[in-house]
């Protein structure tokens, strides 16, 4: 694996665990087994850092995403439960949220090309979840009692808050069943 991503790598860990103004050059470099001035290298500053932090998250999940719209045959409750997943995944680690949730937490105080990024992450997964929702309505698959954008933002809001009291209170399930909540009230069951 090469330096820089190992970096990333290292950055992402501790953005999500402990939020991007905990992290310091000094930390990723222990984690990473390199001396600090070798990080200046690949990042000159903290905020290129973040910045190619969220880029890289924002991208994989687009690809992701992008490959399910992708499919004509996608089976769109399929792909719900594809979003689903990394919120479930973070769950289940205990102690990280979404780089995004944890970067939003510290909206103000951040960089405005990290902030920028972080919107454009939250625009990406509304919109995503807007086609879905709005594929699924016409096909009468998801009964939708408001808009598809409406809809969105609340799966999206749902799933960042609920990994959020999930790692304070350590409810175990805590977005399972926040989750579980989300797609009775899609189907209408």
């Amino acid at each position: 694996m090469k330096t820089a991503d190992r970096l990333l790598d290292a950055a992402q860990d501790i953005i999500q665990r402990q939020g991007y103004n905990a992290m310091s050059f000094d930390d990723v470099a222990k984690m990473v087994g390199i001396k600090k001035p070798s990080i200046v290298h690949h990042f000159p500053t903290k905020a290129a850092l973040g910045k190619a932090v969220i880029q890289r998250y924002r991208e994989m999940f687009g690809q992701a995403l992008a490959g399910i719209l992708a499919q004509p045959d996608q089976d769109l409750r399929q792909a719900l439960e594809f979003y689903f997943g990394p919120f479930l995944e973070l769950d289940e680690k205990g102690n990280s949220i979404c780089l995004c949730g944890s970067l939003a937490g510290e909206f103000g105080a951040l960089p405005d090309a990290i902030r920028t990024e972080v919107g454009l992450f939250f625009v990406d997964h509304q919109t995503w979840l807007t086609l879905i929702l709005k594929r699924g309505a016409e096909e009468g698959i998801f009964q939708l009692s408001g808009q598809p954008n409406q809809h969105a933002c609340l799966i999206l809001s749902a799933l960042q808050g609920a990994l959020i009291v999930s790692r304070a209170t350590a409810a175990p399930h805590y977005v399972q069943q926040i989750a579980d909540l989300l797609k009775k009230g899609l189907v209408g069951t």
